[in-house]
């Protein structure tokens, strides 16, 4: 395999891991008054040379459907929002005001897994 091939290889496979959809994950801590839940990411992320964890994801927002299931110790599945969800306002549309994609930063406890 040539240098190019694998310099290309490996830029290619960095773009896909940088776009976060949806992961399972630990639910670490639940606040069942704000609706909230700080998770472990169960994926481990690969920078080329060695696996990591990813940080603690906090105060991620959980949907109403899921807050009668979900505790700590709880395996979830956490959705990453398409745009950043810092101007989010209840039912209103609005400009999300950053350039930030499908980041863990913009996470959503989508369900439960019970697995």
């Amino acid at each position: 395999m040539s240098k190019a091939t694998k310099f290309f290889d490996g830029f290619e496979q960095r773009i896909k891991q940088s776009i976060h959809t949806t992961a399972p994950a630990r639910v670490v801590n639940y606040n069942a008054e704000k609706h909230t839940a700080d998770l472990k990411l169960l994926f481990q992320t690969n920078d080329g040379e060695y696996l990591h964890e990813y940080p603690l994801i906090e105060h991620a927002p959980v949907l109403k459907h899921v807050e009668a299931d979900i505790k700590v110790g709880s395996c979830v599945f956490v959705s990453f929002a398409e745009r950043s969800l810092d101007n989010l306002d209840g039912n209103k549309t609005f400009d999300p005001d950053s350039r930030r994609t499908h980041s863990i930063n913009d996470p959503v406890v989508i369900g439960v897994w019970e697995g």
